[in-house]
C-alpha cells in the first residue's frame, strides 16, 4: 500500500472519529490529550511504553469518549494496537486480566468454618469479578468460579 493511500485512510479515520474539526464546529474543546510515544500492542501497559501530551480539537459531544488526563491510564492496558501521537479512546483500554488462560491458578472454596484450596487451569482469561471456567488439575472436572484480583478463583457449591 502506498504512503498516500495509508495517509488518506488515516485522515478518513480521523474525520470519522471527529478528530478533524469541521468549519464552524460548535462546542469543540481544544485541549492537550495524552498520546502514546510508541506503538502499543494489545495487552501492553500504556504508561509503561510512555505518553506525551499533544493538542487536539475534540467535539464537545465526543469528549467523554477520550482519555483526557494521564491518570486515566493508571492500571490499564491496551485492548487494541495504539499508534504514536494519536489520541486514546476509553474503549481502547481495559483492566489487566486477573486470571490468564492456560496459567495455573489457585481455586478457593469457602463455606462457614471450611476452606478448601486446589489448583485449576483456566479455560479463558478473565478480569477480577468476571466469571471463568476452569479445569481442576487433580480431578479434571470442569467448574465455574469468579476471578479475584489476586489471581485466584473463588468457586461455590453448585
Amino acid at each position: 500500500m502506498t504512503r498516500i493511500v495509508r495517509l488518506a485512510r488515516h485522515v478518513l479515520a480521523a474525520a470519522a472519529l471527529g478528530l478533524v474539526p469541521a468549519a464552524g464546529t460548535a462546542g469543540a474543546a481544544d485541549l492537550n490529550l495524552p498520546v502514546p510515544t510508541a506503538v502499543i500492542y494489545p495487552g501492553q501497559s500504556v504508561l509503561d511504553r510512555g505518553v506525551i501530551s499533544a493538542r487536539f480539537t475534540v467535539p464537545g459531544n465526543q469528549l467523554s469518549a477520550y482519555v483526557v488526563e494521564e491518570g486515566m491510564l493508571k492500571d490499564r492496558i491496551a485492548r487494541r494496537t495504539l499508534l504514536p501521537n494519536q489520541p486514546i479512546l476509553l474503549s481502547d483500554l481495559k483492566s489487566p486480566d486477573a486470571v490468564t488462560v492456560g496459567q495455573v491458578a489457585t481455586l478457593i472454596y469457602r463455606e462457614e468454618g471450611l476452606l478448601i484450596t486446589g489448583k485449576g487451569l483456566p479455560l479463558q482469561s478473565a478480569q477480577a469479578g468476571q466469571p471463568v471456567r476452569v479445569r481442576n488439575v487433580d480431578s479434571g472436572v470442569l467448574i465455574s468460579g469468579i476471578a479475584s484480583e489476586d489471581g485466584s478463583i473463588e468457586v461455590s457449591a453448585q
